[in-house]
């Protein structure tokens, strides 16, 4: 079992075998906490966290934090061209919470309807899940986002000013790649794996 778990840029690999990972920071699973996570991030980017009872770890882990799930996509029209949006000064992805009784595929196609105004989006197949976590008002949340590959017509985008979009478009592969330099690490991964097929 491999988790990677961003804190913003910045990377905890929880892993039951070695990674191919240079310059990063041993943590004893032992030692494992939010607030010494958040230390080490101060002088380091990556943390790795090797255990053969990894999957134990992680639940410890896990405690510490409220569990969000979400799902959202990387859409792309007849054009071959992918939906982005740009929302707190960084392009991404149209995602959002997973309402109750609704399934990962189900949330996706309607977050990216309310989020880019684009509707109709079929699934494809399912990418990845991504684990980002963050802090709220004191409180410290973990957000499994499930990614799906999906297909759509090329209609205008709209994005939703409310949730702080401020523009969503239909981006070509090289606008892609420019919009990747002011992303997240996770809409990276997301594109890497698509990518891979």
């Amino acid at each position: 079992m491999q988790v990677t778990i961003y804190f913003v840029d910045k990377a905890l690999v929880l892993t039951d075998e070695p990674v191919a990972v240079t310059d990063y920071y041993r943590l004893a699973s032992s030692e494992l906490s939010i607030a010494k996570v958040l230390k080490i991030f101060e002088t380091t980017n990556t943390i790795v966290v090797l255990d053969r009872t990894i999957e134990a770890v992680y639940e410890r882990f896990m405690s510490e934090f409220k569990y969000i799930e979400a799902a959202g996509g990387i859409v792309d029209n007849e054009r071959g061209e992918s939906l982005m949006i740009f929302c707190y000064n960084r392009w991404g992805l149209p995602k959002g919470h997973v309402d109750s009784g609704e399934s990962d595929e189900e949330c996706a196609v309607r977050e990216i309807a309310e989020e880019t105004g684009v509707t109709g989006a079929k699934i494809v197949r399912f990418l990845c899940n991504t684990y980002h976590a963050y802090g709220v008002y004191g409180v410290w949340e973990l957000k499994r986002t499930a990614w799906f590959a999906l297909v759509a017509e090329g209609m205008q985008p709209k994005p939703q000013v409310e949730e702080d979009i401020v523009e969503a478009r239909w981006c070509t592969p090289a606008e892609v790649e420019q919009n990747l330099t002011k992303s997240y690490a996770t809409i990276r991964q997301v594109f890497e794996i698509k990518g891979r097929g």
